[in-house]
């Protein structure tokens, strides 16, 4: 068969995701940016629910609305591109579907602690035994061996082991205003181990398909989060191993350039922040900002001189900075051929033209239940001639893609597939039915505030509620 001119990368590959929250889910999105067939399974049970469709917004005008599970901007960043198929995995009939849907997939993402897997036999080994050449990520916090094994693991809990709030901190300041290094360690950002996880994932997922390509063999993948994390640290366990020197908190400063920092500019909280590297970049600095005597001046006419009076330099800096909105002070810099840039909230990214330019916002239309309409979402840092690599759909309503999924792709049969109970509100089971009508499915909380799936209603039977739960 010839493949169409601009096909996609991953196409015919297909992934399913048993991830929650962030790293793994976002490592599915992009892979699905790439072509491949994501199918995320969800749960409808509020407690297991996947917490970014419950409890992470922002909302549009933020407001929640009626289907806030369908409506948060978290949830739809991280899972565009995805079908979505609702398995109660407490149920073995649901596992067993499961291992069926993973028998004809390609990827299986997950980011449980060890002992989840193992307890409903889906670690890689049982699955192994289902789809030999299989390829899997297991995402957790410390890895699959060592005593830290089992322990769960959030970012903020996982910067501090792999390092790097030993070396994030802003300076101390004294009564005279001198700074000195900082002693209270920092967080980077909001889960930054997260998108570490989530990079690493994806390199390891394509390397592994090259892997089964040449011999036909799968592939686990073992995925610390906080090794991940050690590993972009460089040079300061480098520092470390060969000079028994302790990195120090710079703040915003660097251990051999200066000028380098985050300096004020017009309006309020304005910032653009400027790096020098050597003399040339100083000369050509002093220069672009009109005070070419700087250059000469005894506290800053070589690099240690000047690393040693950065506060004296920051201040007249600032004074120059303050006068200039942040987009003028990097255009006269960069223009001088000294690194600078403007520091951009979510309005002047949204806004920025070179974004804009470079198509790096890419739009989703979603289901008009949602009330979402078309919306914009965060693309990749990168493109690739010959590949309409883009967002192809927004994140699934949950368990949209139940019909296609288990009765087309899985070809399950009402004998075959998973009994489903059908009750009221109330609790009462009603018996099953020899033959089942077609219903078309929503989502809303029942009057008790479990998350349920509640069917439109048959002919002749309009005055009763049906809730459809796997066992």
């Amino acid at each position: 068969m010839t493949m169409p001119e601009r096909s996609l990368p991953l196409e015919g590959i297909r992934v399913v995701d048993l991830s929650r929250v962030f790293a793994m889910p976002y490592c599915g999105a992009y892979l699905a940016d790439l072509g491949a067939e994501v199918i995320k399974v969800d749960t409808h049970h509020n407690q297991f629910v996947d917490t970014t469709r419950t409890l992470n917004g922002p909302y549009p005008d933020n407001d929640p609305g009626e289907l806030y599970w369908e409506r948060g901007g978290t949830f739809q960043t991280l899972n565009h591109g995805k079908l979505s198929v609702i398995l109660d995995l407490r149920s073995d009939d649901a596992l067993e579907v499961l291992r069926e849907l993973v028998s004809i997939s390609d990827v299986v993402l997950e980011n449980f602690t060890p002992r989840v897997m193992r307890r409903f036999g889906l670690d890689y080994p049982n699955l192994k035994s289902v789809r030999p050449d299989l390829i899997m990520v297991s995402n957790t916090g410390y890895g699959h061996s060592g005593p830290w094994t089992n322990f769960g693991a959030m970012a903020t809990a996982l910067e501090p082991t792999h390092g790097t709030g030993a070396f994030m901190g802003y300076l101390d300041v004294d009564a005279n205003g001198h700074t000195s290094p900082g002693t209270v360690p920092n967080k980077i950002a909001n889960s930054y181990t997260d998108f570490l996880a989530s990079w690493t994932a994806q390199l390891a997922v394509l390397v592994s398909l090259i892997h089964r390509a040449k011999t036909g063999r799968g592939m686990w993948i073992d995925l610390a989060m906080y090794q991940v994390g050690v590993s972009f640290l460089g040079e300061g366990v480098l520092d470390y191993a060969f000079n028994g020197r302790r990195s120090r908190r710079l703040g915003n400063r660097h251990e051999s350039m200066s000028p380098h920092g985050c300096y004020p500019c017009q309006g309020d909280d304005q910032w653009a922040v400027i790096a020098v590297r050597d003399d040339a970049d100083w000369q050509a600095f002093c220069n672009a900002i009109g005070s070419p005597e700087l250059a000469s001046d005894p506290r800053f006419a070589d690099p240690v001189t000047r690393h040693g009076n950065q506060d004296e330099l920051d201040a007249i800096i600032s004074q120059w900075t303050s006068a200039r909105t942040k987009y003028d002070v990097m255009t006269i810099l960069q223009t001088a051929g000294v690194p600078s840039g403007p520091v951009l909230d979510g309005r002047d990214m949204l806004g920025d033209p070179h974004f804009r330019e470079r198509g790096y916002f890419e739009p989703a239309d979603h289901h008009p239940k949602t009330g979402l309409g078309r919306r914009e979402y965060l693309s990749r840092g990168w493109r690739m001639s010959g590949n309409d690599v883009h967002i192809r759909k927004p994140a699934p309503m949950l368990g949209e893609d139940n019909a296609p999924i288990l009765s087309d792709l899985l070809a399950l049969t009402e004998r075959k597939s998973p009994n489903w109970k059908r009750r009221r509100p109330s609790g009462k089971l009603w018996p099953a039915r020899a033959s089942r009508p077609q219903y078309r499915w929503t989502v809303r909380w029942s009057w008790a505030g479990r998350l349920t799936m509640i069917g439109s209603f048959p002919a002749g039977r309009r005055n009763s509620s049906y809730c459809f739960y796997l066992p």
